[in-house]
């Protein structure tokens, strides 16, 4: 998966989805994360609901594999999160980031603070885009 990674790193968006989605063809093993690399390159793209409906159809896997808390599962439901604000489903935006931000308090591990930051700044985004100003900026802070 490095590779991919670091092709999705490098802005090479239409070769990491596509070297993302011959890994879980090839891996059944590495078939969940290589499929939620394929999303975020899919969304990179600009296809965000093409992106959503595999956030969809993941989050049931990451569930049963890892659980419902477990960062992996956490930063999909992120991810997935940042994708309705690019499709301009900001309510539904800001209740995800909210419970991600509010499960990643429990999270232990370094993953914690980018996991809980990517959270927030969607919530504040998806708030801020609904036009309630104040509380965005009371959230930034």
């Amino acid at each position: 998966m490095a590779p991919v990674v670091a092709l999705l790193q490098a802005g090479r968006y239409a070769e990491a989805e596509a070297k993302a989605r011959a890994v879980a063809a090839d891996r059944p093993d590495e078939a969940p994360l290589a499929l939620a690399v394929a999303a975020l390159a899919t969304g990179a793209q600009g296809r965000h609901a093409e992106a959503l409906a595999e956030y969809d159809a993941l989050l049931p896997a990451y569930g049963r594999a890892f659980g419902a808390e477990h960062p992996r599962t956490l930063m999909l439901r992120s991810n997935r999160a940042q994708t309705l604000i690019a499709l301009g489903r900001h309510a539904e935006c800001e209740a995800e980031c909210a419970a991600v931000a509010r499960a990643a308090v429990r999270v232990r591990g370094p993953e914690r603070p980018r996991m809980e930051a990517a959270a927030r700044n969607g919530q504040i985004y998806a708030v801020n885009a609904q036009g309630r100003h104040p509380e965005a900026e009371r959230l930034a802070r």
